[in-house]
């Protein structure tokens, strides 16, 4: 009669071999996977960084006027962008609130991307005490290729991005 321990004791005593990257693989890896990054933004350009960067612009831009509708339905004083115009051209945004002795500052100025180009319906985006726009605004945003248009609604304040 055989006997199967034997067996067992010579494959318990056999190292197993450990599978793993060499330096020389992971370091070759690293530097193709740069080569087609590097491809990609030579490929890609600045210009689909301008296009991301409208698109960012416009969505923080939908976000601060919600803020701002926000803010006003908080406090009852109402809260509005200011956009800073030169040279017929927009440059930058801050967002106010109405106060008695002044507009107050209520958050840092917001800069327009290099490449991209803001147009707007109306300079002073404010909302009233019920959260209401007090004009249908208009916002359009355009990178080199593409464009996105910032609306509100007057009744209900409502933001979108198309």
């Amino acid at each position: 009669m055989d006997n199967p321990a034997p067996e067992r004791h010579l494959k318990a005593r056999r190292a197993r071999r450990v599978r793993a990257f060499s330096l020389l693989e992971l370091v070759a890896t690293l530097a193709i996977i740069a080569l087609l990054a590097a491809t990609g933004i030579a490929t890609f350009g600045t210009t689909s960084v301008q296009n991301l960067a409208a698109e960012g612009f416009s969505r923080k831009l939908a976000l601060d006027l919600l803020q701002a509708r926000r803010r006003t339905i908080a406090t009852g004083a109402n809260h509005y962008l200011q956009l800073t115009v030169v040279a017929s051209k927009t440059t930058a945004y801050t967002m106010y609130r109405r106060a008695g002795g002044g507009d107050v500052v209520v958050d840092k100025t917001q800069s327009v991307p290099d490449g991209v180009t803001v147009t707007a319906s109306h300079t002073t985006l404010e909302f009233d005490f019920e959260g209401a726009a007090l004009a249908a605004y208009s916002i359009a945003v355009a990178g080199p290729q593409r464009s996105w248009t910032v609306t509100t609604t007057p009744i209900t304040g409502a933001v979108h991005v198309q």
